[in-house]
């Protein structure tokens, strides 16, 4: 018994020596990402304040070539003198616009680092990307949809209750509609669709597929009232790619959420029994009111509607995606 309390006591300087140097790697590791990150960082302000300088000085040089150009040639300025001025501001000008050339090219190298953290509340994958950005890029074009369902209570009395999901804004052919799931508006009456500007509209159902969960509104609003996304193909999509949800969880109107994609080709079945193919299944966190906003990638296309959620789950959400929502349009919307 005494032998192997030995052998584990000899044991214990190599296992400690072991995990120091892994320690020491991954720690210089991580402080030569940092170091590298903020260097480009502070390279990238840098160039940009060198960019902006040199563009002023640009401006400043075209008002003065504008100016010179526009004296009649009858001054006290000889035509020689006026040449000779000219030429030498041109140059300058020349000069500027080879300097700005090469610091964008320099500012673009910096700024196209494959850098995946936050800076300044801006994503970088490889580009320069705010989420805020896109936030602002696509939140007035995502709508409330509310309707009231007829219920009877134990004693046989009628009520209604209401109910509230999400939609958004979309162009079909010339068409300005509504797009939200079934589900939301199913059995609704007194439909309703709020936008972010507050103005309400009452909506009517152009069509519904309760099969694939989707339906189509229609409302008296002006044009410039709208805010329509674009959508896009899902069979280019791939486990992995970003997304966002813009939605009303809660009644949260307005509310993001981002995260990937996590599996494709789900198969959902609905509360009519039916089964839907082809599910996205995101991370991007979904709450009840979420249901019919969209789901978009990073460049604000629609590639999916948020349709449902795994109960008392974390991360486990399912999208109908953009090619079944096309292939309804086509049968919904009147030509």
């Amino acid at each position: 018994m005494v032998i192997p309390s030995r052998q584990e006591n000899r044991r214990l300087p190599i296992i400690l020596t072991t995990a120091i140097v892994i320690s020491c790697f991954l720690t210089g590791g991580l402080l030569g990402y940092m170091i590298n990150y903020y260097q480009n960082s502070e390279k990238a302000d840098s160039l940009e304040e060198q960019l902006a300088n040199v563009q002023s000085q640009l401006s400043n040089l075209q008002i003065e070539i504008n100016k010179l150009q526009a004296k009649p040639n009858a001054t006290n300025q000889s035509i020689t003198e006026f040449q000779e001025e000219l030429t030498s501001l041109q140059s300058q000008l020349s000069t500027l616009q080879q300097q700005i050339n090469r610091l964008q090219e320099t500012l673009n190298a910096a700024q196209s680092s494959p850098i995946a953290t936050y800076q300044n509340i801006t994503y970088l994958t490889g580009e320069n990307f705010s989420l805020s950005k896109l936030f602002e890029q696509v939140k007035e074009s995502v709508v409330v949809v509310q309707g009231l369902v007829r219920q009877i209570d134990f004693f046989g009395r009628v009520y209604y209750s209401g109910v509230q999901g999400s939609g958004f804004s979309y162009n079909y052919t010339g068409h300005m509609v509504i797009l939200t799931n079934n589900h939301v508006i199913n059995g609704a009456v007194n439909i309703t669709v709020t936008f972010t500007t507050g103005e309400v509209y009452a909506a009517t159902l152009l069509g519904a597929n309760p099969n694939n969960d989707f339906a189509v509104l229609s409302i008296n609003a002006s044009k410039i009232d709208y805010k329509p996304l674009e959508i896009i193909s899902s069979s280019t999509l791939r486990v992995g790619d970003p997304v966002i949800v813009v939605g009303t969880p809660y009644g949260l109107a307005g509310s993001m959420s981002n995260g990937i994609i996590s599996a494709l080709n789900r198969t959902l079945t609905t509360t009519s029994q039916s089964t839907i193919t082809n599910v996205i299944q995101t991370t991007a966190p979904l709450n009840p009111g979420n249901s019919g906003g969209p789901v978009m990638n990073y460049r604000g296309q629609v590639i999916g509607i948020a349709t449902a959620i795994v109960q008392e789950s974390q991360g486990i959400g399912f999208a109908i995606p953009s090619d079944t929502i096309l292939v309804d349009l086509q049968q919904l919307v009147p030509a």
